[in-house]
């Protein structure tokens, strides 16, 4: 069964499973940015030792996996992160409008436009029949997933995470306060495809 969470205002800096707060991201690597040149936002951090201990990855020790969105508050965006099955939009998503990137752990940093205060994914009891449900979980199954078509055979899910969960001012971050992210992990350790991470609107 998959396990509900919960969130938790963290300070920005601290190597846990959280949404926003700062990167990890090595200085030697470069800021992702996406087709258009924007600098992507970054959204989760998620430690690799506890994707092992809780999901049975085999990722490499004492590394992050960290995820980033495209987001813009004057344009339109929502159609270059969105995945329901369509080609062009999972080519859309590997062309770099999200992006999912494992690396070692360096100072923290940030160098988009935007800085989502940290919020830690705490890990909450499994979920059942008579739970009230408001999109985010984490392991097993993903829910409200429209994946009659979806393309992800070579993937395992990770989590998932209700727009409205984020912080107040950020609760546009997937364009719809009431989209969920999803994120699925390579079930094989590969250094140019680490997972891919898309939206739906339920």
């Amino acid at each position: 069964m998959s396990n509900l969470v919960r969130f938790e205002k963290v300070d920005n800096e601290l190597n846990i499973l959280r949404i926003g707060g700062k990167s990890f991201l090595p200085p030697d690597v470069e800021w992702p940015t996406n087709p258009n040149g924007e600098k992507m936002v970054f959204i989760f951090n998620i430690p690799t030792n506890f994707l092992n201990s809780t999901l049975q990855f085999n990722y490499p020790k004492d590394q992050v996996i960290s995820v980033f969105t495209t987001y813009n508050r004057e344009d339109y965006f929502l159609d270059s992160i969105v995945y329901n099955g369509d080609i062009e939009e999972l080519q859309n998503i590997k062309n770099g409008y999200t992006k999912v990137i494992l690396h070692s752990v360096a100072s923290p940093r940030n160098d988009a436009d935007f800085l989502i205060s940290a919020r830690e994914i705490v890990i909450d009891k499994e979920m059942n029949e008579f739970d009230d449900y408001n999109g985010s979980l984490f392991g097993a199954n993903p829910v409200f997933l429209q994946e009659e078509k979806l393309e992800l055979a070579s993937y395992q899910f990770c989590m998932q995470i209700y727009g409205g969960d984020f912080p107040k001012e950020f609760q546009d971050i997937f364009y719809l306060d009431d989209a969920i992210g999803y994120l699925f992990l390579s079930k094989e350790e590969k250094a140019n495809d680490v997972g891919v991470f898309f939206v739906q609107c339920t």
